[in-house]
């Protein structure tokens, strides 16, 4: 299992790659790239390879985000969902979050 600061060094060596993969946008998404703040990326980095190594790939190539869902709701409260297409190990892992709003300023995310 990835420990966090292996975490954070994975995630500084993929530095959110917006590469030639996201030429084509994957079924669901209705937009390349992510709506959430760099610290939110960071934060939910760390679950996304945790879930990836969990499934046999431990230092995967990059990451593409994908929205699949625009935010909805009250200012504060407001809810999106993202598909983050993570690559390496030689396969592919979707990987669906829902992201909310805690607050103005503040958000938390989950695996779905």
């Amino acid at each position: 299992m990835i420990n966090w600061l292996r975490a954070l060094l994975v995630f500084g060596a993929l530095a959110v790659s917006f590469s030639s993969m996201a030429q084509s946008l994957p079924e669901g998404a209705i937009q390349a790239g992510s709506l959430a703040n760099q610290k939110l990326i960071q934060d939910a980095m760390t679950g996304v390879l945790v879930t990836v190594a969990s499934q046999g790939c431990e230092q995967p190539d990059e990451f593409v985000p994908y929205v699949r869902e625009m935010p909805s709701g009250e200012v504060g409260t407001r809810m999106w969902r993202e598909l983050w297409i993570v690559e390496g190990c030689g396969d592919t892992y979707p990987i669906k979050l829902r992201f909310q709003e805690a607050g103005v300023g503040a958000a938390n995310w989950m695996i779905e």
